[in-house]
Order: C-alpha cells, then sequence, then structure tokens
C-alpha cells in the first residue's frame, strides 16, 4: 500500500506534464476498405451509411489492429497501450519502475474483468504500484489527470503514468453481430470507430513556480436518459444465447440525442470551467474534445435559438477547437492523448500553451475538464 509520507502530508505538491505519447496500429482504412477489416454484413448496403459519416462526422480514415480479410488480431489492446506509453515515458525521461500510479481507460479491455493498468505494469517491468482502472470513455482523460493529480498534490505519488486506449474492430467484426437484429446505429458506428492508443505522463514537481494544471475536475449531472449503452454482458442482463440473438450485446449510440444534448452540455461544462477559473476564452489556446463532442458543431442548426453573445462564444469555441479525428478515427478513451500527441509532434505545444481539455459522454452524460499550462520542459 502506497501512503504519503508524514514529511509530505504537511504541504501540497504542484503537478507537471512530463511526457505524452500515441500509438495507431496497422496503415489507415478508408472507408471503401472498413468491411475489407471487419467483414460484410448480408443484405447491407454499409457503405451508405459510412459515407454519411464521413459527411457529417468528418470522420475520412481510422485504424484497425486487426488483419484485413482474417480478421485476426495483430496486436491486442495491451501492446497498444504498451506502446504509448513507452513513448510517453521516453519523452519524459522517466523509467517504468519509476512509476508509481498506473490509470488507465477503456471501453474494450482485453477480459470482462479489471487489469489494463497491470498489464501495462507488467510490460513495463515495474514490480508493482497503484493502478487503477476506469471506464469513462470520452471523459477518460479528465478522470485521469483528476484522480492523478490529487494524489500527486498530496503527495502520495510521484510519477503518473495515465493510458486511454480502444480496440473497437475485434467487436466490429460482422460475425459478432446478431444478424437480423442490425440497426443503422451499429453501423454507422463501425463507420466511426477506430482503434488506438495514447499516454501521458504527470509528475511531482518541487519548486514553486512549476504547475501545470491549473484546473481539474469531472463529474456526471442530470437524468437524462443514456445515449450510449450496451444492454447485455453485465450481471443484470448477462451475455447468453437469447440475449445474443436479441442483438442486445450490440453498442446502441442515439447519435442524434448525443448532438441534441451535447450541444448545450458542452458549452456550459466549457463556460463554466473558464469561469471558475477566471480564465478568458482568449486567453486558451486549443480547446481539445473527445472526438465525437467536435461533430457537434458540424452543423450551425442550434445556433439559431442562441443570443448573439452565446453565438460569438461558441465561436470562440470553434476557433480554438483541435481535434485529428477525420485521420484516426473516433477513439473514445484515447481521443484526447491521440490528438495532444499530433500537436506535440507538429511542434505546436510551445511553452506555456494553454489548453482545454473538455469532453461529454453520452452513456452517463459525464463530463470532464482539465485546463494544462504546456511546458518544453
Amino acid at each position: 500500500m502506497i501512503t504519503a509520507s508524514a514529511e509530505s502530508r504537511k504541504q501540497t505538491y504542484n503537478v507537471t506534464v512530463k511526457g505524452i505519447g500515441a500509438y495507431l496500429p496497422g496503415n489507415k482504412v478508408s472507408i471503401d476498405e472498413i468491411d475489407e477489416y471487419l467483414g460484410h454484413l448480408p443484405g447491407i448496403d454499409t457503405l451508405k451509411y459510412y459515407k454519411f459519416i464521413e459527411r457529417f462526422a468528418g470522420i475520412k480514415y481510422r485504424y484497425c489492429a486487426i488483419e484485413k480479410g482474417s480478421g485476426a488480431l495483430n496486436e491486442d489492446i495491451v501492446e497498444l497501450s504498451y506502446k504509448s506509453a513507452s513513448m510517453a515515458l521516453r519523452r519524459a525521461n522517466i523509467t517504468g519502475d519509476e512509476v508509481d500510479l498506473i490509470i488507465t481507460t477503456t471501453t474494450t479491455p482485453p477480459y470482462l474483468r479489471g487489469g489494463l493498468a497491470k498489464e501495462i505494469r507488467l510490460r513495463l517491468g515495474n514490480n508493482g504500484c497503484s493502478t487503477f482502472d476506469l471506464w469513462g470513455a470520452c471523459t477518460g482523460i479528465e478522470q485521469a489527470i483528476t484522480l492523478a493529480t490529487a494524489g500527486i498534490r498530496a503527495g502520495m505519488y510521484r510519477n503518473a503514468l495515465l493510458v486511454g486506449a480502444e480496440l473497437t474492430s475485434t467487436s466490429g467484426r460482422a460475425e459478432n453481430y446478431a444478424h437480423g437484429k442490425v440497426d443503422r446505429y451499429d453501423i454507422l458506428l463501425r463507420g466511426a470507430l477506430g482503434d488506438g492508443a495514447g499516454a501521458l505522463v504527470l509528475s511531482r514537481s518541487d519548486g514553486d513556480n512549476e504547475d501545470h494544471i491549473l484546473y481539474t475536475c469531472c463529474g456526471t449531472e442530470g437524468g437524462t436518459d443514456s445515449a450510449f449503452h450496451r444492454e447485455a454482458g453485465g450481471s443484470t442482463l448477462p451475455l447468453n444465447l437469447e440475449t445474443f440473438k436479441q442483438g442486445k450485446h450490440h453498442w446502441h449510440h442515439d447519435f442524434q440525442k448525443m448532438v441534441k444534448s451535447g450541444i448545450p452540455y458542452f458549452i456550459e461544462i466549457t463556460r463554466r470551467t473558464l469561469e471558475l477559473i477566471s480564465l478568458p476564452i482568449d486567453k486558451v489556446d486549443f480547446i481539445i474534445p473527445a472526438a465525437a463532442n467536435f461533430g457537434y458543431f458540424s452543423n450551425n442548426d442550434y445556433l439559431n435559438e442562441m443570443s448573439e453573445g452565446e453565438r460569438e462564444f461558441v465561436q470562440e469555441i470553434r476557433t480554438r477547437m483541435f481535434t485529428n479525428f477525420a485521420d484516426v478515427g473516433n477513439v473514445p478513451s484515447a481521443a484526447i492523448y491521440i490528438a495532444l500527441n499530433e500537436l506535440y509532434e507538429t511542434g505546436r505545444l510551445s511553452e506555456d500553451v494553454v489548453l482545454l481539455l473538455a469532453s461529454v459522454e453520452g452513456a452517463t452524460w459525464g463530463w470532464g475538464a482539465s485546463v494544462l499550462r504546456w511546458s518544453q520542459s
């Protein structure tokens, strides 16, 4: 058990962002190639739905960890996670055995149990540290930053490794669907989702002026029905032959509800965050949402019901948004990590760049917001 020492309990520590990394398996897969990886759904013109996703959400490519044609798994989610974690640790100049906290987020764990964080620990050669497995999907990175920051500030941890990963292509294979129960939401999801992983390293700083976490918080609120869920597979409704035949193990994503409820929710979370820390939006360099949240702003109809001041605020949000989901697909738990990594690798994360990571997810209508100040060091 890791506990804060008597000395460390006397003070709180600053938190620094030390390293970022990401990993995308295989090659880019266009909408014309999706069924070559995931298999054909008999009697369904899937390309029509994939083209809708490309047009509405802007997703042109995604990555698959499975083999074209056979669907055989080339790399599992532990491997994806390990490769992104290794990159982040290398950039942070931290070894695997120096990590004392690992937090992972995924909706596609390798097995129906916790343990992705433990598997990453073993791959890193770490003999023992605190490990947590979250199920935050789009809000996973903000949840992880919030928990890790609290632990580091309290003196419990020195180096935290945060990992978000998804491997959706295996469950998206045609043989895993109950034929006759496939609806448009199933097909749209096949066109939107991709595989990949990302990682972030946070560390304790003993310097008075080195605090890179300006704000971080997450939660759930309201009572809106879920827009993203999977009925079968849990203890209430176990997966068996009958529930499989009924297609209750399919992921259900109500895109219309996500857009209708997600737009005002995302705007409110952004506004609330900036007001809480008295940070003008023009001081924010990049707003990085989970990939799905970006699609909320591709349609301008919602602006008609807003006041002029609200429209101006939304325009400020839109001009600062960055996401690379068009080239990598929607990788829910890893989306923001992957976007951050591209900003880093393309030289756009210069000294003192201010980042607002903001997300809304439709399973619990959870939200997350983290404000970071980047440092080249």
